[in-house]
C-alpha cells in the first residue's frame, strides 16, 4: 500500500504532464487516485465512511453559501470536484500515518529523491529548454514539470521551510538550498514568493536561532522584533520611490507593498485593466466586496472566482483571485477566517520560546509564510498536490493518529536536545 501511496503522489506532482493533451481535464492523478481511496475503504472501511461523512457536510456547506450568494453554480461543481482530489489525497495520507509507524520518515525521504530530481530538471531546461509535454513553452521562465513558475514557487518555499526548520540541513547544506531557491525565484520574477521566502522565512529560522539558548525572555524578544517592524515599515516609506529592477520591468516599494494595501484597506481599485500588481490587487478588492455583502460566512466554493466573471468587475489579466489566503476565505468564510488567527496566534506565541523543536519551527513558518506566498498563486493551489500533500504531512505532525501516542522528533537525521524522544508521565522532558 505504501508504494501505491508513493505512485499516487508522483501522479499528482506531475499531474499537469501526465495527460493526454495540454486541455484535457483526464490526468494520471484523477484516474487511480480513487483507486488507492477504494484500496484504503476495503480495509479500514470506518476511516473512509467518517471522512466521507465529514466531506458531505462539507459540500452541503458550500453548496447553500453557493445558492445563498447566486443561482449561477458554475464555478461550485468544478470547484468540488478539485476538493474532492484533495480529500483523497488526505484519506490516503491519514491511513498511511496510521498504518506504518515510519511513514514521516518515508515521506521525508521521498522528497529527499524528489527535490533534487526537480532541480536537475530546472538545470536541464535552462540550458536546453523544457522537454515535457502539455507545457506552454512560449516564456522564458523555468517550471520544470509544473503548469507555470508560480506552482513551481509555491512547492520551492516549502522544502525552504524544511531546510530553514531542520537541523540536520544547518551549514553549507542550508545555506546553498537557500541560494538555489533564491536563485531561481529570481529568475522566475516570483516576486509573492520571493518576499515571503526571505522577508519572512529566514527571518523566523533567524529567530528561533537567537531564541535557542533561552537566556533572553520571549517578552524582550517580542518587544525587540516589534521594533525592527515599525522600523522595517518607517524604511518602507522612507524608500517608497527606490527603484527595485525584475525581469518583468521597474518597480517601486510604492508600487510593490505600499500602494497594493492602500488600495485594498480602501476598497478602490487602480482602474487599470492590465498589469499583474494591478491585475492582483483589483481581484482581491473585488472579491472583499462581494465576501463583506455575505456577512463574513463566504460565497462558496468557487464563489471567489464566480465573482470575478461579473461584468460591473473587469479584469485585463487572469480572472482569479491571486491570492490563496483571500480565496480560502471569501469561499468558505468563518471556519479559514477564525481558523487562520488562531493558527497565527499559536505560531506567534510559540515564535520567540526557548528551545523550540523541528516540528513546531516547521509548522510556525508554515503558517506565517503562507499568506504573502499564497499571494503568488492564483485557484490552481487546489491543483497542486504536491503542495497540499507537504501542508497535510506539517498538518499531521505530532498529531496521535490510529490511538498511538507521537513523540515528536525530526523524521531523518539525529536527535537533537530540543527533540529529545523521552517521556516523563507522558509528557517529553523537554518540550
Amino acid at each position: 500500500m505504501k508504494v501505491l501511496f508513493f505512485v499516487i503522489l508522483l501522479a499528482g506532482v506531475g499531474n499537469t504532464v501526465l495527460r493526454p493533451e495540454i486541455e484535457n481535464p483526464l490526468t494520471l492523478y484523477r484516474i487511480i487516485a480513487p483507486l488507492g481511496f477504494l484500496l484504503v475503504f476495503g480495509s479500514r472501511p470506518v476511516l473512509v465512511i467518517k471522512g466521507t461523512g465529514l466531506f458531505f457536510v462539507f459540500f452541503l456547506y458550500n453548496f447553500l453559501l453557493a445558492r445563498f450568494y447566486s443561482s449561477d453554480l458554475s464555478q461550485f461543481y468544478p470547484s468540488m470536484v478539485h476538493y474532492f482530489y484533495l480529500f483523497i489525497l488526505l484519506i490516503l495520507m491519514v491511513d498511511m500515518k496510521s498504518r506504518f509507524q515510519d511513514f514521516d520518515r518515508s515521506f521525508v525521504r521521498f522528497m529527499h529523491i524528489f527535490y533534487p530530481f526537480l532541480f536537475l530538471n530546472l538545470l536541464f531546461e535552462y540550458f536546453f529548454g523544457s522537454f515535457y509535454p502539455n507545457l506552454y513553452t512560449e516564456e522564458r521562465a523555468l517550471r520544470a514539470f509544473f503548469w507555470n513558475e508560480n506552482d513551481l514557487a509555491v512547492v520551492l518555499c516549502i522544502f525552504g521551510w524544511f531546510a530553514l526548520s531542520y537541523d540536520r540541513y544547518r551549514g553549507f547544506p542550508r545555506i546553498l538550498i537557500v541560494l538555489l531557491i533564491v536563485g531561481v525565484l529570481f529568475y522566475n520574477d516570483s516576486k509573492a514568493a520571493l518576499l515571503s521566502f526571505l522577508f519572512v522565512s529566514v527571518p523566523i529560522s533567524i529567530i528561533f536561532a537567537w531564541c535557542r539558548t533561552g537566556r533572553i525572555s520571549p517578552g524582550v524578544w517580542r518587544t525587540f522584533f516589534a521594533l525592527v517592524a515599525l522600523c522595517f515599515v518607517a524604511v518602507i516609506v522612507l524608500l517608497s520611490n527606490t527603484v527595485l529592477n525584475f525581469e518583468s520591468g521597474e518597480y517601486t516599494f510604492n508600487d510593490l507593498l505600499i500602494r497594493p494595501v492602500v488600495n485594498i484597506l480602501t476598497l478602490e481599485s487602480s482602474g487599470e485593466t492590465w498589469g499583474s500588481l494591478n491585475n492582483r490587487t483589483d481581484a482581491a478588492i473585488f472579491t472583499i466586496i462581494e465576501y463583506l455583502k455575505s456577512f463574513g460566512f463566504g460565497l462558496g466554493a468557487g464563489g471567489s472566482w464566480l465573482v470575478l466573471t461579473l461584468p460591473q468587475y473587469e479584469l485585463g489579466g487572469a480572472q482569479s483571485p491571486h491570492n490563496a489566503l483571500l480565496q480560502f476565505t471569501v469561499d468558505f468564510g468563518y471556519p479559514v477566517l477564525v481558523g487562520f488567527l488562531y493558527a497565527v496566534f499559536w505560531a506567534l506565541r510559540r515564535l520567540f520560546a526557548p528551545g523550540a523543536d523541528s516540528h513546531t519551527r516547521l509548522k510556525v513558518m508554515a503558517i506565517l509564510s503562507f499568506p504573502i506566498l499564497g499571494l503568488s498563486q492564483s485557484g490552481a493551489i487546489v491543483t497542486n498536490y504536491m503542495f497540499f500533500a507537504v501542508a497535510f504531512y506539517i498538518f499531521l505532525l505530532d498529531r496521535n493518529i490510529g490511538g498511538r501516542r507521537r513523540i515528536p522528533r525530526e523524521p531523518i537525521g539525529p536527535v537533537g536536545k530540543h527533540s529529545l524522544a523521552t517521556l516523563h508521565n507522558g509528557r517529553p522532558i523537554f518540550p
